[in-house]
């Protein structure tokens, strides 16, 4: 009975709560257009909330006190409004929200090195934005670029409109920058994909076209630029888990696998950024991975730490300066060639795989003063050092890089900025495979300038660059860039319309790899070759770029034609002859690459939907001016190229450039509904019309697998997230949802159909 009487008591007290509870209601709707938003979001500071219906009316009960709430929409700025509720009352409040679209607001850096936005640049710069990182599953630096229109990665090597091809051991013609300083390797001039920290990551952009004027030798294609972000207001934690597994190939007698088994990839990525005492930042993440990949002693395990900080010195106002640094462990097998193009496509050629452990080090101290009157200055410094060891912890290699730039800044009056710096680039390198297993030393400084005039009120902007780099390896050889120079303009047609155009010229200094590595892969061997001469070219690109809203929906339509010329581009040609199989780096005389580029990216409400898009569609025609020297011909060299578009077939394999891609689109979209969150990916490559002659006929199964597969290949995903409250979300990724069964770089498959859950939490 008294038990009865407890239980009664508390039942009236909760009905008495719930008739007497305190309610904020109201409408939310469009700040501009006045049309109701169904689907926001809005809670208070403890995370009770609720959601506007069909109508874009709310209605959420309160205890007793004060509250903050926040409306949050995508495509609108989050809104938020203090109330302070006594007992039974009901407030009415009609919420007004601005849009927001961070297509059309998009702020980069890369192009010009200081921000500005997006449109205003002279150059074709794609941002990926963190969604297409996240959402997806990507497991590092490399699965983000691909989805990049126009950019392809065969076996880890970046190529930006067909700028590049597959060349074994070749340097990067793209330059990787992070936080503003280069990290190439060393020896072999190279991007180590997996070890660029993405639990930090905040905003990748893509440059393309020539940037060796503020970038130097290695930006001959472009550049990518990861930029890492900083602590917010309040403290910020994420943590991102994935586990997967690789299916049953298309062609099932590919799978050298047991059928009660399936190899399996895993990973787990953390992040937590925070001020302390308000004018101290930091940013601490880490990663740790394990793919036992579908390619038989291909396995992979890594773990990453990395730090970023940022200290505000009190006593000098615009004093600024701290140290970030990033350490990996790596232990991955190399697969360089399958042992024939069907029941052993995912079995390495005997002799031609490995086992490497790798350590990467980098420690990056810096410090910015920044006034009215001075300006900017910069100091950034860089540490970077790779040690590459065999399956047995033996026969060591390391190369480190020693990296300075000093960098002035400033925005004088009549819309005139200027940027002026110098840089100093050490290495030294040690490895077996060099000659007498020496080291060797290099020394490369530049010095560059770039001025920015902006006329009418900005209605056009014209730019002006100059670089001079020098590159000595220790009492070998020494090259110079000879002064290279950059120019562009983006005028402001109407509101949102903006015409860009550009010519920039660039150079890459061969790396110590191309230059001295001795090597064998079992039954064929790289040899060096110390006569090597730098890569030079120039690009020049004409664009439009085109704002657009649709109701709540804004997107940017871009497109560009683009023409490149190359001379001494190296290559690593296969020979055979009495000695053996053998790859040799060769420069190239001439090469040209033209071709157009069209893309969408978008974000905002279609009807009560959000809805993001990401495109574009990418056509380029390599000709290859030293064995079809007719093509140096302009008439001759465009009929080539518009008849590569409607028959491709009927040129001669002489008149292209080997290894490359002519015709690339890429598609993203993404949509919500309720709380979930669906996405597809859809891409496309076409066939890639000449590889070495050599290759077809000694090399088991590329012949075949050629004549089998000579259109191009389709490529599908989809994903499906389920979004748990505001903190936590799960989801469904499938990867080639199709099952191809296919090759883009001959010699190695692409994965098969794979499955990943994730779950993701931030707080």
């Amino acid at each position: 009975m008294r038990l009865f009487t407890i239980l009664l008591m508390i039942a009236v007290t909760f009905s008495n709560r719930i008739a007497n509870a305190q309610t904020i209601t109201g409408k939310v709707s469009d700040k501009e257009s006045g049309e109701t938003l169904v689907g926001v979001n809005i809670f208070n500071q403890d995370n009770v909330g609720t959601t506007t219906n069909l109508d874009g009316e709310y209605s959420l009960k309160l205890p007793v006190g004060e509250h903050t709430l926040t409306f949050k929409f995508l495509g609108f700025q989050n809104l938020t409004k203090k109330f302070t509720l006594v007992e039974g009352e009901t407030l009415t409040f009609d919420a007004k929200m601005a849009t927001e679209s961070k297509t059309l607001d998009l702020v980069v850096v890369t192009g010009s090195q200081f921000e500005k936005k997006l449109e205003e640049e002279m150059v074709t710069v794609d941002v990926v934005r963190n969604y297409l990182v996240q959402n997806t599953a990507t497991p590092d630096l490399k699965g983000a670029v691909q989805k990049v229109p126009g950019v392809t990665i065969l076996d880890g090597q970046v190529s930006i409109r067909g700028g590049s091809g597959y060349s074994y051991g070749v340097g990067s013609r793209v330059q990787l920058v992070i936080d503003d300083v280069p990290l190439l390797t060393g020896d072999l001039k190279d991007i180590q994909w997996s070890a660029i920290p993405m639990e930090t990551a905040e905003q990748i952009e893509v440059v393309k076209g020539s940037s060796s004027s503020l970038y130097g030798s290695g930006a001959l294609n472009g550049v990518i630029h990861v930029r890492t972000g900083w602590a917010k207001e309040k403290p910020e934690t994420e943590f991102r888990i994935y586990h997967g597994l690789y299916g049953t190939p298309g062609l099932k007698e590919a799978r050298w696998w047991e059928d009660t088994y399936n190899p399996v990839f895993t990973g787990v990525f953390f992040s937590h950024r925070r001020k302390v005492k308000k004018n101290f930042d930091l940013v601490v993440g880490g990663h740790a991975s394990s793919d036992m990949t579908y390619l038989q002693r291909g396995h992979r395990q890594a773990v990453r730490v990395n730090l970023k900080t940022r200290y505000q010195d009190k006593k000098i106002k615009g004093l600024s300066y701290g140290l970030n640094g990033n350490v990996q462990f790596q232990q991955s097998g190399r697969f360089i060639l399958w042992k024939d193009n069907a029941e052993n496509a995912y079995v390495p050629l005997d002799g031609t795989s490995s086992t490497d452990k790798y350590l990467f080090a980098n420690v990056d101290p810096w410090a910015m003063y920044s006034s009215d009157v001075a300006g900017l200055h910069a100091v950034r410094m860089r540490y970077f050092r790779v040690e590459r060891r065999n399956g047995s912890w033996e026969d060591p290699s390391a190369s480190n890089v020693l990296f300075l730039d000093y960098r002035f800044q400033n925005e004088f009056k009549y819309n005139f900025h200027l940027i002026a710096g110098i840089q100093y680039q050490h290495v030294w390198s040690s490895s077996s495979l060099y000659p007498e297993a020496g080291t060797i030393y290099t020394h490369n400084p530049a010095v560059f300038a770039q001025v920015e005039k902006s006329f009418w009120d900005k209605k056009l902007t014209l730019l002006f660059g100059i670089r001079d780099e020098w590159n000595e390896i220790t009492e070998v050889s020494k090259e110079t860039s000879n002064p290279i120079l950059r120019g562009g303009l983006n005028a402001k047609l109407a509101k949102k319309t903006n015409l860009r155009a550009s010519f920039g010229q660039a150079f890459r200094f061969p790396s110590i790899g191309e230059k001295y590595v001795n090597a064998s892969l079992g039954v064929i061997e790289i040899r060096p070759n110390e006569n090597l001469k730098a890569e030079r070219g120039w690009s020049a690109e004409l664009g439009l770029k085109q704002g657009f809203r649709i109701s709540n929906w804004h997107a940017n339509a871009d497109f560009a034609l683009f023409w490149s010329e190359y001379r001494d581009m190296i290559e690593y040609g296969l020979n055979v002859d009495t000695s053996g199989i053998y790859f040799k780096p060769q420069n190239v005389s001439k090469a040209r690459v033209a071709g157009f580029e069209v893309g969408l990216q978008g974000d905002g409400n279609i009807g009560p939907i959000p809805v993001r898009v990401y495109m574009g569609y990418t056509f380029n025609y390599p000709a290859d001016l030293q064995s079809d020297t007719t093509q140096e011909n302009f008439g001759i060299y465009m009929q080539n190229l518009f008849t590569s578009i409607s028959n491709p077939d009927s040129l001669s394999d002489l008149s292209i450039l080997k290894y490359r891609i002519a015709n690339v689109f890429k598609a993203d979209i993404e949509f919500d509904v309720w709380k979930f969150t669906a996405g597809y990916t859809v891409e496309y490559t076409s066939y890639m019309d000449r590889i070495d002659a050599e290759f077809e006929a000694l090399l088991p199964g590329f012949s075949e697998y050629r004549q089998l597969h000579n259109k191009g290949i389709w490529r599908m995903d989809a994903r499906l997230f389920a979004n748990i409250g505001s903190k936590h979300s799960v989801g469904f990724i499938v990867k080639n949802f199709l099952n191809e069964f296919y090759s883009v770089r001959p010699g190695v498959m692409e994965p098969p159909r794979n499955f990943t859950i994730q779950y993701k939490l931030k707080i």
